[in-house]
């Protein structure tokens, strides 16, 4: 059996910041998690995010999503306007709540994937096209 866990990697670099839901973590668990983990990283609102689900077995409630908004919200204080969260599920039911995690992220472009790299690659379009129109 999995250890149900949050992961947290951070690149510098490319400043991303992949996340791995792995095993039945629910969603209390992880805002809690999250959050903290977040803390540790020098100023996280000027990250893009991967959240990579393919291994989650748990439940994130819209309750759920909209607290870890308001708990980012807290942390970030609209810093991190035009960065992006590119979620990587097959979870059906993860596809249909992108409009609830979008609200609870307004300053921050979101979108969902099949695979990791897809999203990275998203990403890397995002910020090509805000180099463009700067």
């Amino acid at each position: 059996m999995t250890r149900s866990r949050l992961t947290l990697s951070v690149d510098n670099s490319n400043r991303i910041i992949l996340f791995r839901y792995i095993g039945g973590i629910d969603g209390a668990d992880i805002n809690v998690s999250m959050i903290d983990q977040l803390s540790q990283v020098d100023q996280p609102w000027k990250y893009d995010n991967i959240v990579d689900l393919r291994r989650h077995e748990g439940l994130v409630t819209a309750d759920e999503i909209e607290e870890l908004g308001r708990r980012w919200q807290m942390l970030a204080q609209g810093r991190d306007a035009g960065t992006c969260i590119g979620i990587v599920t097959d979870d059906p039911l993860v596809h249909a709540r992108l409009p609830i995690t979008r609200g609870a992220f307004p300053g921050r472009t979101v979108e969902g994937f099949a695979l990791v790299e897809e999203a990275m690659c998203w990403i890397e379009d995002q910020r090509r096209q805000r180099r463009a129109i700067a």
